[in-house]
């Protein structure tokens, strides 16, 4: 027959153990939700970066048709090629995340399509060119935050990208010298002189 300290100690042990089970399930349910919350947080960066590639293969076939200038028709055709490659690295580690990013735009990209598929040829080069150079400021923004916020495969897949996207950036900013020149020297010729800085 058991004593009533043997019963006491018992319920004791019954009551540490439920507590450690319950303690167990509150850790387990806390570390499913923070794994779910940056699983939620790498797949939004992924869709919105799927998003920025296919937009900007649009925007180089764009450019490709309607540039004014052989450089940036030529770039058009930059952006559709690195933009693809840049695609398919993404949907690497997207699969590895277990994600599918949706391959349909948004309604704000599809606005911007139909305002340079639109826009009038005299003033596409100037505007497209505006254009990217504040896309690209933007992306750099993202992908470096992503680099050092994101779970351990977007934070590689995001550094991985910065690089390329500097080097985008660089071919703008190289194009956009060039069209003010060519306006400086246009603007010049008009007057009867031109002499370059």
């Amino acid at each position: 027959m058991r004593t009533t300290s043997t019963i006491l100690r018992h319920r004791h042990h019954a009551t540490l153990l439920a507590a450690a089970v319950v303690a167990q399930i509150s850790i387990t349910f806390l570390g499913t939700s923070q794994v779910q919350a940056q699983t939620a947080g790498d797949r939004a960066f992924l869709a919105w970066a799927v998003q920025i590639e296919i937009q900007q293969q649009d925007m180089g076939r764009i450019a490709e048709r309607r540039a004014q200038a052989a450089a940036l028709r030529e770039f058009g055709g930059y952006l559709v090629q690195r933009h693809q490659q840049a695609q398919q690295r993404l949907e690497i580690a997207a699969g590895r995340l277990g994600a599918t990013p949706s391959s349909k735009l948004s309604a704000t990209h599809l606005r911007v399509q139909s305002r340079f598929r639109s826009i009038p040829s005299a003033s596409f080069d100037r505007a497209f060119i505006r254009h990217e150079i504040g896309d690209y400021r933007y992306f750099l923004q993202h992908f470096e935050a992503a680099s050092r916020t994101g779970g351990p495969l977007v934070r590689q897949y995001a550094a991985s990208e910065i690089a390329n996207l500097r080097e985008d950036q660089a071919k703008i900013a190289a194009l956009a010298a060039g069209a003010r020149l060519r306006s400086r020297f246009l603007a010049a010729s008009l007057r009867g002189s031109f002499r370059p800085s």
